[in-house]
């Protein structure tokens, strides 16, 4: 079941580290439209269901760990959530971001290995702490991911793949195609969308150059010098698609200097995913070009940052902004969460609210 997009859903996601060499996970979802979206918190021994392509009961678990994460709400044809992004109180952090094409893996006749691509991100999140749990799992063939047509923007489907990052500094990327769950390493702590994963670190080697300005040169006789700094990055482009994103961020996340604290590092990284951060109007898709998602539309469009989200994966803290707030940062505590037992949602536009707003409170009413 192959599943094919134009760039309706764009993301950026990317990793820093302190000097200590805690991680810190951030990223960007771009849209061209507002879903319903929900930032959820599940708790450990949560019951899920998934269902084959044929509908008939296929494999159900109950998850090991709590994770908060941000997706859309339950409709658009399927019964859970299908998380985007989310944290959980291990220290695994996970991001999906919008790739073609994709197709399920190759289907046994055992459903119970059988698992809907809409809770692949549950499945991770919920029974996983490093990446190297995920790797095993997934290339034992314990687990067949099938890829429904989750239908969200205008009624297209939704391929994803993901980056897997645990606090230890494991990474990895996820792309499913020709019938098979691959996994990369992910040696820059960066992942955007399409092409293919392996695409964009070949494509890295065009970018040789470092952060250090050059500030004179010469041509004949006349000798040049800079009126000003920052020409270093004057290589890196400016364009928002996401080869030019990828090579950004990468650029960003190696070179930008390491806090010395979990605090200083998560306002580096804010400053950071600044960078990322499109307002609507920046460009426009003409109505039934590829970049706005296909013919079906039938108006113009322009990709916004709905969401932008930091992960600090040591101390289980996850901070959030949605369109509604360009400056401040709301953060949920996952270890303030320990004690509650169900299933707890908040609308995620209403996070917009002024100042360093701490959810944590918002899920024990």
């Amino acid at each position: 079941m192959a599943a094919s997009i134009g760039n309706a859903i764009a993301c950026t996601s990317l990793v820093i580290t302190d000097t200590n060499g805690n991680v810190y996970h951030g990223r960007t979802l771009e849209n061209s439209a507002r879903p319903p979206a929900l930032l959820t918190y599940m708790p450990a021994g949560t019951k899920i269901e998934s269902t084959t392509p044929a509908g008939q009961q296929g494999m159900t678990f109950n998850t090991k760990y709590a994770f908060i994460g941000a997706g859309s709400s339950k409709g658009y044809g399927v019964k859970q959530q299908l998380f985007l992004d989310g944290l959980n109180d291990q220290g695994l952090s996970l991001s999906g971001n919008e790739i073609t094409p994709t197709t399920s893996m190759t289907l046994g006749s055992d459903n119970s290995k059988i698992l809907s691509g809409q809770l692949f991100s549950t499945w991770v999140l919920g029974n996983f702490k490093t990446v190297d749990e995920v790797r095993k799992v997934l290339s034992s063939g314990a687990v067949q991911v099938w890829l429904p047509d989750v239908k969200l923007f205008d009624n297209l489907p939704v391929p994803l793949h993901y980056a897997i990052h645990d606090k230890s500094g494991g990474a990895i990327v996820i792309e499913f195609t020709n019938g098979l769950a691959n996994i990369y390493d992910n040696p820059v702590g960066v992942l955007t969308n399409g092409p293919h994963f392996p695409w964009h670190l070949e494509n890295l080697n065009n970018y040789t150059f470092n952060n250090v300005d050059k500030n004179t040169g010469q041509l004949g006789k006349l000798k040049l010098a800079t009126a000003d700094s920052g020409n270093a990055i004057a290589g890196l482009s400016a364009a928002n698609t996401s080869q030019g994103r990828f090579v950004k961020a990468a650029f960003y996340a190696n070179y930008v200097t390491k806090g010395t604290t979990p605090d200083q590092a998560i306002n580096q990284l804010g400053h950071i995913m600044n960078n990322f951060d499109r307002p609507d109007g920046l460009t426009i898709d003409a109505a039934g070009s590829k970049g706005d998602g296909g013919a079906s539309t039938t108006k113009s469009s322009s990709e916004v940052s709905d969401f932008t989200v930091m992960k600090d994966l040591s101390r289980g803290k996850y901070y959030i902004r949605s369109i509604n707030n360009s400056l401040n940062w709301a953060v949920v505590d996952l270890a303030a969460l320990k004690d509650v037992k169900e299933v707890k949602a908040l609308q995620a536009y209403g996070i917009n609210n002024a100042g360093a707003q701490d959810l944590s409170s918002s899920f024990l009413k």
